[in-house]
């Protein structure tokens, strides 16, 4: 069986997370890509990718046509091929072009839209795309329990973990002792939700001048320009730019002691969604500050491996600062070390499992 991974971004860590998951199964694909034009650090070495050509933000409509007529040569050089495709537009044209098709789905994007009739419609478009798939990857079980009542037999998740080569990767020791005097957050990761980024450093400076916050990650312009200016503003953060995913996330967790990941919740998709930075932080015994009323906290809550805090609430900021203890911090480091390893890393039979499944 011939597969051609259709990506949307070829500096994607996930996509080529994927691929090696797949050769390491026995399947080695073809890949072609799009490229966004950033975290060109992360284009792999050892993963020839085809370009596809530039995209950019902009409407969805004239983005499609421009995907069909990209795409539209892959589909004839490799005729008789399954097309692994993230992303509902590449799935949208390898649908209207016939062809057999894997969805892999790590953003409800259209969740997005201010408009509830266009959220509804893509909805709609997303779940007729699944049906439609010889299976579709969702990356969350909580897409799962917001589009299903009943999870369809070809509706696989697989969680954002990490990739099986962790298997040979040493898993830090827990600490003696913790600094409290000069406790270092971090931030990892595609930069943005500066509505909650910035509220904590304003009370993180005001608090402990001896305190530090740590960025790594590339984004679009507004958002770099937002931890630019933050950086530049206060002398305890600090931005050290995109970084190798993932290479250098040993370096990295092993300079911070707590991990942000206190996304924005005024849509949908981040309170469903069930990010990478869950199995980093639990394999590199980090506590993670996590918002409210989503799918990550109840994990995290249920895990006990973070901190749940309310990032648009000074005072529950800075009654956060007062009431952290190296207590507190070392229980969420127990409950991480009390995680497997191995359950944090992606399993070589759930590829073998979804191959099976497209060959029947």
């Amino acid at each position: 069986m011939e597969i051609v991974f259709l990506q949307n971004s070829a500096t994607q860590p996930r996509c080529h997370k994927r691929y090696r998951s797949f050769v390491a199964a026995g399947v080695k694909g073809t890949v072609y890509s799009f490229n966004r034009n950033w975290y060109n650090v992360n284009l792999p070495k050892d993963i020839e990718i085809h370009s596809l050509g530039e995209i950019t933000k902009g409407h969805h409509a004239k983005r499609l046509v421009y995907y069909i007529r990209k795409i539209k040569p892959v589909f004839k050089k490799h005729p008789n091929a399954v097309f692994y495709c993230y992303g509902l537009d590449t799935a949208l044209v390898a649908y209207l072009f016939r062809r057999n098709f894997v969805y892999e789905e790590s953003d409800l994007e259209y969740l997005y839209f201010k408009s509830s009739f266009m959220r509804n419609l893509m909805q709609k478009l997303d779940l007729f795309i699944q049906k439609k798939s010889k299976a579709t990857v969702l990356t969350s079980q909580g897409f799962v329990d917001y589009l299903y009542k009943n999870k369809p037999k070809n509706i696989f998740v697989f969680p954002n973990k990490l990739p099986s080569s962790y298997e040979t990767i040493s898993r830090p020791q827990i600490p003696q002792t913790i600094d409290m005097d000069k406790l270092k957050f971090g931030f990892v990761g595609l930069l943005r939700y500066g509505s909650t980024i910035t509220p904590f450093i304003e009370e993180m400076v005001s608090y402990n001048k001896k305190y530090e916050f740590h960025f790594w990650g590339d984004g679009a312009d507004a958002e770099k320009a937002c931890v630019e200016s933050l950086s530049s503003k206060y002398a305890q953060v600090f931005y050290h730019g995109p970084f190798r995913n993932p290479d250098d996330l040993p370096s990295i967790y092993s300079s911070i002691d707590i991990n942000f990941v206190c996304y924005e919740t005024n849509t949908i998709n981040e309170r469903v969604a069930e990010p990478n930075k869950l199995y980093e932080s639990i394999f590199y015994l980090k506590p993670m500050i996590v918002s409210p009323n989503t799918y990550l906290s109840n994990v995290v809550r249920r895990t006990g491996n973070g901190f749940i805090l309310d990032c648009h609430n000074k005072q529950e900021i800075r009654n956060y600062f007062k009431s952290l203890t190296e207590e507190s911090i070392k229980n969420k480091i127990n409950a991480s070390a009390n995680v497997p390893p191995c359950d944090v890393m992606d399993n070589i039979k759930d590829i073998t499992a979804l191959l099976q499944f497209i060959k029947n």
